[in-house]
C-alpha cells in the first residue's frame, strides 16, 4: 500500500511528536530519580500514536525493542542505566525519523520542480 507524500509527512511528523513525549517523560524520570516515592514511568510509541502502524513496526524490530509492551508505570524505582538507555535509543529514533522527513521533503521539492 502507498500513502501519498502528505500522508508520509503526517505520519513523520506524529512521530516526531511521541518522540519528543517519550524524551520528556524519560527526563522526568532521570530528574526524579532521588525523590522519594517516586516510580518510573514510561510510555509506547503505539500508545502515543493511538494505534501501532506497519513503520512503528518497522522501527521497533530494527531497534531491537519491544515499545509496545512497555507500560505507564512501572511500579519500581528508576533506573538510571536503563533511562539513558532510553535516551540513547530515543536520539536513534528521532535521526531515523528526522532524515525520513528530510528525504520526504526533498522529494515533494523535486516533483515541484518537474515540468519546469
Amino acid at each position: 500500500m502507498e500513502i501519498s507524500p502528505h500522508e508520509s509527512l503526517d505520519l513523520t511528523l506524529n512521530y516526531m511528536s511521541a518522540i519528543a513525549q517519550r524524551q520528556n517523560l524519560t527526563s522526568a524520570n532521570i530528574a526524579n530519580a532521588q525523590t522519594p516515592g517516586y516510580t518510573a514511568k514510561s510510555v509506547s510509541f503505539a500508545d502515543l500514536l493511538q494505534g501501532s502502524s506497519p513503520f512503528e513496526t518497522r522501527l521497533s524490530h530494527k531497534m531491537g525493542s519491544q515499545l509496545s509492551n512497555m507500560s505507564t508505570d512501572s511500579g519500581v524505582s528508576v533506573d538510571l542505566q536503563k533511562e539513558l538507555i532510553d535516551l540513547q535509543k530515543n536520539m536513534l529514533f528521532y535521526s531515523m525519523v528526522s532524515r525520513r522527513a528530510s528525504s520526504i521533503v526533498t522529494n515533494i521539492k523535486a516533483a515541484s520542480q518537474v515540468g519546469r
